[in-house]
């Protein structure tokens, strides 16, 4: 595919767009009289039914660069056409999408993480080069919204947007990266948590004034993402109020965690919140994710990625990764990938992010091999969420 793409002009198309010398200097007169001689795209001549078919072949961390290389590409990757030939192609791929605010104060922005070849390594295996994208067809959204993927969408909740609470929800298009409105969550609040159960979504707590720490939502609010409806459920009265910092979804049970302790919710027998173990709350378990009903989290202090089995009521070390990721990172955040494999981004003046294959071994250990480990993205930018997103199409 490689081949055919270098072919019909694909691969320079790619090169000129994250040749970021070219654009940090200007171009010389010469340079400019070259360009203007160099004949036209092969793509330019091909028939429409040709032109999908191919575009429908390429992976669609791609797309977001390709809608920058030319309006027909633009056009194309929002189009009907291109997905509904994609969905005959039988085309299905793990995507992971990420919340980014410049300064932690503006509004949010969404990237997809994309893969560019590298020369003849890509073809032959070896090195790739990996960068966060921003999506333009996406307009900005609410900074400290709640986000959550069902199917091939996103769902973006709440936030604060112009400086306001907001009750607002979005549904995000992962097919043709489009947005739309959608009904209104009964109460207005900004940073909560939300997670997925059974097909239906759970947003908890947040705050539903101008200051987080001081105006902390009681309520959860129930949608269910089949019948489009949204309820209001009561919570337990103790010590209400929590600000909550982080939050997962595992063996059908949410797990959350404050400042002062962690917590389960089981949304099946719903009788109460419950107090997770001493051993869970012994780490600052944020920016995790589940693969295999294991929480994993990257530990800024003690540079490592920890594990938690709630079967085993116990933590560990992923062993193997020794050396092998960036030092002094200020933050992490980390999303499962699918086939046992996660994406761990790390904040030092950069933006790094590592794609890590865990596994069990013969004696209960973890093991993990790191596929890649680069910088995605440069500049003063916060990774507010990542999303890991299964497109079916």
């Amino acid at each position: 595919m490689i081949s055919i793409l270098k072919k019909l002009g694909f691969y320079w198309s790619f090169g000129r767009l994250y040749d970021t010398s070219s654009i940090n200097r200007e171009m010389s007169s010469s340079e400019i009289r070259a360009q203007k001689k160099q004949p036209p795209s092969p793509i330019s001549s091909l028939p429409e039914e040709i032109f999908v078919d191919i575009v429908a072949r390429v992976s669609r961390s791609y797309y977001p660069t390709l809608s920058q290389v030319s309006r027909r590409f633009r056009s194309l990757v929002a189009s009907p056409e291109l997905y509904a030939r994609r969905s005959v192609l039988g085309r299905t791929e793990q995507c992971i999408y990420v919340a980014i605010s410049k300064d932690q104060t503006s509004d949010i922005h969404w990237f997809t993480l994309c893969i560019k070849p590298n020369g003849e390594g890509a073809s032959g295996g070896g090195a790739s080069d990996h960068r966060l994208v921003h999506i333009p067809s996406l307009p900005p959204m609410p900074l400290q919204g709640s986000y959550v993927a069902v199917g091939s969408n996103i769902f973006v909740m709440g936030g604060f947007q112009d400086w306001s609470i907001t009750s607002s929800v979005s549904l995000i298009d992962c097919r043709s990266h489009t947005a739309q409105p959608l009904a209104d969550m009964p109460k207005a609040v900004a940073g909560s948590v939300a997670q997925v159960i059974d097909g239906k979504i759970y947003v908890i707590g947040g705050a539903n004034g101008h200051s987080p720490m001081k105006s902390r939502s009681r309520t959860m609010m129930v949608f269910d993402t089949e019948t489009e409806v949204w309820k209001l459920k009561s919570r337990p009265d103790w010590e209400q109020g929590k600000v909550w910092f982080s939050s997962v979804a595992m063996g059908g049970k949410i797990y959350m965690r404050t400042c002062y302790n962690s917590f389960v919710y089981d949304p099946v027998t719903s009788t109460d919140y419950f107090v997770g173990d001493e051993v869970l709350h012994s780490k600052e378990w944020l920016g995790s994710c589940v693969i295999d009903d294991v929480l994993y989290y990257y530990d800024v202090r003690g540079k490592c990625l920890r594990a938690y089995d709630p079967k085993l009521r116990s933590w560990g070390v992923v062993k193997g990764l020794e050396g092998l990721l960036p030092r002094g990172c200020s933050w992490s955040k980390a999303a499962s990938y699918g086939g046992g494999k996660m994406v761990l981004f790390m904040q030092t003046e950069e933006i790094w992010c590592a794609e890590i294959a865990v596994e069990r071994r013969q004696g209960g250990e973890i093991w993990g091999t790191v596929e890649w480990c680069e910088v995605v993205l440069g500049g003063n930018f916060r990774i507010m969420d990542c999303v890991p997103v299964a497109v079916l199409l």
